[in-house]
């Protein structure tokens, strides 16, 4: 199993596999008393055949590890701003999600100096639920450090638990539309 592919802690979840009787393996049980009395009492072989027809009709399942990551993305904006205001953006993905790569820019009119685009808005924190992804007192970064065809602008985020959620926060320095989008790992 690839260090790559999974994501979390070790834990196990349980997938329905096929199957199984609720509360235990056999017919014989008190439960199986109350029904069909003295018969399942006295006839092993009736238990036996009891316990398969009921097992046909009651969930069996496994623990199964957390290996099967897939690629999946989250979206952040679009959100509109004026010139010297902040906001947050928050997504809660409900999956455990490690992010890997992000693409952001900012539009509209006065998206920035001489209309470039990402030169509008300024990423100041990225917090994975109380885990900082930036250094400390590291300032903002323009949002054009993250264009789709920058190079080297690739991450490793701390993997997001399924309570929790990924917060941006972003500074206008012009009224302008900021949009961004991460793509990373998930296990759903």
């Amino acid at each position: 199993m690839s260090d790559e592919m999974v994501l979390g802690s070790s834990d196990e979840w349980t997938e329905i596999v096929g199957e199984q009787l609720r509360g235990g393996s056999t017919v014989a049980g008190d439960h199986a008393a109350e029904i069909l009395g003295e018969l399942v009492k006295r006839s092993p072989a009736f238990a036996a055949y009891a316990s398969k027809r009921l097992a046909a009709s009651r969930p069996m399942l496994a623990k199964t590890p957390l290996n099967k990551a897939r690629d999946w993305q989250i979206d952040f904006g679009p959100v509109y701003g004026a010139a010297g205001t902040s906001t947050t953006i928050t997504q809660n993905p409900q999956v455990l999600f490690r992010g890997e790569k992000v693409m952001a820019t900012d539009s509209g009119n006065n998206a920035g100096t001489a209309g470039l685009a990402g030169t509008g808005t300024r990423i100041q924190a990225i917090f994975v639920g109380q885990k900082s992804q930036r250094p400390a007192n590291a300032g903002s970064t323009l949002t054009s450090f993250f264009a789709n065809n920058a190079l080297g602008n690739g991450i490793k985020w701390d993997t997001c638990e399924k309570a929790l959620s990924i917060s941006i926060t972003v500074q206008f320095v012009n009224t302008c539309t900021f949009d961004m989008t991460v793509f990373g790992k998930a296990v759903l």
